[in-house]
């Protein structure tokens, strides 16, 4: 597949922290039994299994159909993102997709191979369009709220500090090693970026609208790009750090860190193994915002921990010498 970038289009490369793409991309993740997410696995299979709503199966049945375990997912779940992209503004943005684009989505599901479920849910669907739409943003919200919102937090730290880290690469090295870092399928050419995958989509989008990266958990191992009009050509790719992204924190109350730092500093510096706000630290160990704020800031001036600014949050994350501190311990 190649997605042709012109000189406008270069000035239009944004990243975003989508909501909506984790969760989308964690159905996948979920049918697939991924292992690096194994334990959100089993904890959203408990939630699910726990939820309350009598339309839990129901939700689960539609959205299994759109998001196929392997090859295509309906495109009109991801419709372009908005800068400041909440859950509830992605929600209304799919609600608005033309019926037309959804049955350009369903006639590409028709030709995959489907379990008898899904061909009699995609056939439901189609009957009746009017209704379909809110149906899938109901099961979409009941899924969001179930499965995906307890880990919110924990997952945008992760996506954030690794569109820090490739802002500092692109005004260090500039675009072309931003794209050459994204994925090994993905390959800047003369004219774009070339990605090993296959498309059959014919409705391209208009040069001169830009390229979204989007940082997402849940695709890796893999990429997904979305590049058919009407939509901006779009590519998610894993971030950064994610293999520690359901790691346990590590034991310090008893360890040589805890008795160089004082207990309290030890376990900050081992709660960062994604970045944090003070907000989230205070809650993970239980201590006042104020009292974790006075230890980030020795921390931070001793170069243990850096601070990561987006847009007015500020997290932190472990510095280089916090990391060799922690791994001799």
């Amino acid at each position: 597949m190649l997605i042709t970038l012109t000189s406008e289009d270069l000035t239009k490369v944004h990243f975003q922290a989508s909501p909506l793409w984790e969760t989308v991309t964690s159905l996948r993740a979920l049918q697939a039994g991924t292992p690096l997410h194994r334990p959100w696995i089993t904890e959203a299979r408990q939630r699910i299994s726990a939820s309350g709503d009598p339309l839990s199966r129901e939700h689960l049945r539609v959205l299994t159909t759109l998001v196929q375990p392997k090859g295509f997912i309906a495109d009109s779940l991801t419709p372009t993102p908005t800068r400041a992209d909440t859950f509830a503004e992605a929600l209304d943005a799919v609600a608005e997709v033309p019926a037309e684009l959804w049955a350009r989505d369903f006639d590409s599901l028709e030709k995959c191979q489907l379990a008898g479920y899904m061909r009699a849910t995609l056939t439901e669907l189609r009957a009746d369009m009017e209704a379909s739409v809110p149906r899938i943003v109901a099961a979409l919200r009941w899924y969001w709220t179930t499965a995906l919102e307890p880990y919110w937090p924990r997952l945008r730290s992760v996506l954030l500090a690794d569109i820090d880290s490739r802002l500092d690469d692109l005004a260090r090295f500039g675009i072309q090693e931003v794209f050459k870092t994204l994925h090994p399928s993905v390959r800047p050419t003369d004219t774009g970026l070339e990605i090993t995958r296959g498309c059959e989509a014919t409705e391209r989008p208009k040069p001169g609208s830009g390229l979204i990266l989007v940082p997402n958990a849940f695709v890796w191992p893999n990429t997904l790009v979305l590049n058919i009009a009407p939509f901006v050509p779009t590519i998610t790719y894993a971030p950064r750090g994610v293999g520690r992204l359901w790691e346990a924190t590590r034991e310090t109350r008893e360890s040589p860190v805890s008795r160089l730092l004082g207990r309290t500093r030890a376990q900050i510096l081992a709660q960062l193994d994604v970045p944090m706000t003070t907000t989230q630290l205070a809650c993970a160990l239980d201590l006042a915002a104020g009292t974790v704020n006075a230890h980030l800031k020795v921390l931070a001036e001793s170069g243990l921990t850096e601070p990561v600014r987006a847009g007015r949050e500020v997290f932190y994350q472990r510095g280089r010498v916090g990391e060799e501190l922690l791994a001799r311990a």
